[in-house]
């Protein structure tokens, strides 16, 4: 039998710094997330679970991307355009339409990018403008630290 370990589950467990969880079990990536940050090692079995990939990697090479606007044609390959052209890959997009609003959330590495992380915000926005939708660029760990609880 499986069990799933979510964000709710770690909170329910507030001070206990090493968890245990018989073999299978499944733990959600914001549970994964929440006990990075607040220094919680997870075992499923005997195996200790590792850190999510952001929390892995250097500061700098990663960046949110959020995207709002009315829903057209090609506002998805006008955005990925930009991120090509500047050698920026994407790692994980999430995109809806609701009632002709558009919304995309975008994480992407910015490690070997072209240009400065300035210049890439300005260089969306101007893209978005075309677009006729609103592009906002953050650093990953502006973006954690200003979501935290």
């Amino acid at each position: 039998m499986e069990i799933l370990i979510t964000l709710d589950a770690l909170k329910n467990r507030e001070g206990e710094k090493i968890l245990r969880f018989p073999p299978d079990t499944l733990v959600t990536k914001e549970a994964k997330i929440y006990a990075a940050k607040n220094h919680i090692d997870i075992y499923i079995g005997d195996e200790k679970l590792t850190q999510p990939v952001y929390l892995n990697g250097k500061p700098g090479e990663r960046a949110v991307i959020s995207v709002i606007g009315e829903d057209k044609v090609g506002i998805i390959a006008g955005i990925s355009k930009v991120f090509a052209q500047y050698n920026i890959n994407i790692l994980d997009i999430t995109q809806t339409a609701i009632e002709g609003l558009f919304t995309m959330i975008t994480v992407v590495d910015i490690a070997k990018s072209k240009v400065s992380f300035e210049d890439l915000k300005n260089k969306l926005s101007e893209c978005g403008a075309q677009l006729g939708v609103r592009v906002d660029a953050q650093r990953e760990e502006v973006f954690h630290y200003m979501h935290r609880i």
